[in-house]
């Protein structure tokens, strides 16, 4: 009788470590929109598990309440090439990555670091097809192009973001 009591005990212990793992799977699925919407969600039903839960995901995004607690900076980081000599292509070049950055982070709906996952590298094999080191003064048309093109939309649905990220 003993035994078959401690079987069940395991078994249960199981299944909420399973449980367990699974939600965690399924917060990281979520953005830090959704993310900050269930765990208000959470608050307000006084579920303290699952508000629990959604908060410790959270810190760990550092988003939310929890943004700017990092250690570390959000600092774009563009090296160009020797070879640009054009003296407008640093801001141009700063301005498109930082707007490629914007529209990454409402894809995804994020709140953190626009930079964190999204190097200078990548933004220009995105847009350019190849990677800063190769940039040339020629270029700078390009980039100036891709910013009339988004820049201002792009500008306006962010700005709907960050007012919901600091509400959290």
């Amino acid at each position: 009788m003993m035994r078959r009591a401690s079987h069940q005990i395991a078994a249960v212990a199981v299944l909420v470590c399973h449980a367990s793992l699974a939600a965690a799977d399924d917060l990281a699925s979520f953005s830090d929109v959704q993310l900050a919407e269930r765990a208000r969600e959470a608050v307000v039903a006084q579920d303290a598990e699952a508000a629990l839960d959604l908060l410790t995901e959270m810190q760990r995004r550092g988003t939310g309440i929890f943004a700017g607690l990092q250690s570390g900076t959000c600092d774009e980081v563009i090296v160009l090439p020797d070879g640009i000599t054009d003296w407008r292509f640093k801001g141009a070049a700063r301005q498109a990555y930082i707007t490629a950055a914007k529209r990454t982070a409402l894809k995804a709906g994020t709140c953190g670091c626009l930079f964190d996952g999204f190097s200078f590298d990548m933004f220009t094999s995105e847009i350019l097809g190849k990677p800063g080191a190769d940039l040339v003064n020629d270029d700078r048309a390009d980039l100036e192009g891709y910013l009339t093109q988004h820049q201002r939309e792009t500008e306006a649905r962010y700005r709907d973001l960050e007012t919901v990220c600091r509400s959290m």
